[in-house]
């Protein structure tokens, strides 16, 4: 014999929380828009899309423990968001409780009453944009690349090789060199020494330039080279590793880039435009490879809810795989290093310059400041006792296998006795 209606009926119940129905109603059908005008006879129905469906539910709590259960229900109704109601007669529908009306009678002992409003769920989201704060800044930094290369191209075109101090020139540039060899390596090993780059200065100064624009070709960023002289290349050095090592490399990289300004004369007009060309040139290489390490770095999504953590003694066996988040004061620190060594940069660019140079520090300042969003903050923590690493970061993070960032961060000596002093912990 087939289930009667009754039979068909489901318990009703919102977020989980249980309750009986008397009786219910929801509007259906479309909505009309009747249009009536004056000394006409017809009228015209404007149809205006379907009625929203919004449910009146009377419905009661009975029984002896009616009031413990009457506050779980109030708690699932006034708890924001959207929830699944279970309607007896519908099924189960994703609903946004509204506005509600309790009641209790003395003469009703043991029972609470509700008139219960819920409007239909899963509403269509306004369109979002989000930028492409990585992407934007490739292309502001190949911009810039591109007038530091006709910046220095101009420069050394107004200068008189003939009238060129060697030796004051090698003086000069001694520092720049030291700049070359920390941070393209490759190059410094090209050019050999700080004699060879003063004589390839004064008789090929194109050679040096065109020196940089192979080793960005090299490294796979072809945003960086100009057209017709890509070179076809799997590998990167500014591919992202970790967000510790991204960072180092970018203070680094800052500090580096801010130690080459302006360079001392004193060995003729020639020679310091020269040597003041080859400075910018390389601060400006520096500068675009800190752009290109900083949009390799990923802004992370937020995470989903954590899991419970395991025992400390399960943790020893199996470790717990934890994606790398950024720290947001790391980040911060190098995002404003480096954003003073490209406003010094752009306040010795003429005109036309200075909006490359200022435009590139804006987008890096923009990545960055979305990269430390997405990372942890750091707190000061005092342990009470003396204890292992281990046990001191399973105690604050529910994961022993954190006990090399409490190491690290801190310098402590020996991971085995963290002292009960002030700690830099990650605030989580």
């Amino acid at each position: 014999m087939a289930d009667t209606w009754r039979d068909q009926l489901l318990p009703a119940s919102f977020r989980g929380e249980t309750f009986l129905i008397e009786d219910t109603s929801v509007p259906v059908g479309r909505k009309v828009q009747l249009h009536e005008y004056p000394k006409r006879d017809q009228a015209f129905a404007e149809q205006m899309g379907k009625v929203a469906r919004v449910h009146k539910v009377r419905a009661f709590i009975i029984g002896d423990d009616c009031f413990a259960r009457r506050d779980k229900l109030l708690t699932a109704l006034e708890k924001e968001g959207e929830g699944t109601l279970v309607h007896p007669w519908l099924g189960q529908l994703s609903v946004v409780p509204g506005a509600c009306e309790m009641s209790h009678s003395r003469r009703e002992g043991g029972m609470v009453s509700f008139d219960l409003t819920f409007y239909p769920g899963n509403a269509v989201q306004n369109p979002a944009v989000k930028a492409n704060t990585a992407k934007m800044l490739g292309q502001t930094s190949a911009s810039y690349w591109s007038g530091a290369l006709d910046r220095y191209n101009s420069a050394m075109a107004k200068v008189d090789t003939a009238r060129i101090n060697l030796i004051g020139l090698q003086n000069q540039v001694t520092g720049v060199f030291g700049i070359l060899s920390g941070q393209f390596s490759p190059l410094a090993g090209v050019i050999g020494s700080v004699t060879s780059m003063a004589q390839m200065l004064i008789n090929a100064p194109g050679s040096l330039s065109g020196l940089f624009t192979g080793y960005f070709s090299d490294l796979g960023l072809s945003s960086l080279v100009p057209k017709g002289s890509e070179k076809k290349s799997s590998a990167s050095a500014a591919a992202f590793d970790s967000y510790t090592t991204a960072v180092a490399t970018v203070s680094s990289q800052a500090e580096d880039a801010s130690t080459i300004n302006e360079v001392a004369g004193g060995s003729g007009g020639d020679t310091t435009a020269a040597a003041q060309a080859l400075s910018d040139l390389v601060q400006d290489a520096v500068l675009v490879q800190a752009a290109a390490t900083v949009a390799e770095m990923p802004v992370v999504a937020p995470p989903e809810a954590d899991a419970p953590a395991a025992s400390l003694e399960q943790q020893l066996v199996n470790p717990t795989e934890r994606p790398e988040v950024p720290v947001a004061d790391d980040v911060i620190a190098a995002r404003d290093e480096l954003d003073e060594v490209f406003w010094q940069a752009a306040l010795k660019s003429d005109a036309s310059y200075y909006p490359l140079v200022n435009a590139t520090r804006q987008h890096v300042v923009r990545h960055l400041t979305a990269v430390a969003a997405s990372g942890v903050r750091l707190e000061t923590v005092t342990p009470l006792e003396t204890s292992p690493a281990l046990v001191l970061a399973f105690r604050r993070f529910g994961d022993a296998t954190r006990e090399g960032e409490v190491v690290q961060r801190n310098k402590i000596t020996h991971p085995g006795f963290v002292p009960a002093a002030p700690l830099q912990i990650a605030r989580e």
